[in-house]
């Protein structure tokens, strides 16, 4: 649906037909395409923080990562995702060298587990 695009467009209108009838407008030729311009680009702006609000930028469930370290089960040791060094605690015992992938966070450490058949999780 296109609400979200015909809803701001109607405000604009209507706002630009009350200035032009309280004399606010003095050249319709000039102010009508400059107000409906700062009109859409102020929605998109508030459209797109309260569309990002709602996400989760930082979800490391189901990116994979190398063990830098051996890891017993239940105990924590370092991982390296995407660049970065981790804290992770692992659900499985996990060898130096292995490929692992997150199945969830505590606090600020990754839970994970071996990578086996190279499974992605959603």
């Amino acid at each position: 649906m296109a609400h979200h695009i015909v809803i701001p467009i109607i405000i604009i209108l209507v706002l630009v037909i009350v200035l032009i009838a309280t004399g606010y407008i003095s050249d319709p030729i000039i102010d009508i395409p400059s107000f409906a311009i700062v009109g859409f680009l102020t929605y998109r702006i508030f459209y797109v923080i309260i569309k990002t609000r709602k996400r989760n930028l930082y979800s490391y469930t189901g990116k994979i990562g190398k063990a830098l370290e051996d890891i017993p089960k239940g105990k924590e040791g370092y991982i390296l995702i995407e660049g970065e060094y981790w804290r992770a605690i692992a659900e499985e015992p996990i060898n130096s060298g292995d490929e692992v992938i997150v199945v969830g966070m505590q606090d600020l450490k990754l839970i994970v587990r071996k990578n086996k058949n190279n499974e992605v999780i959603i």
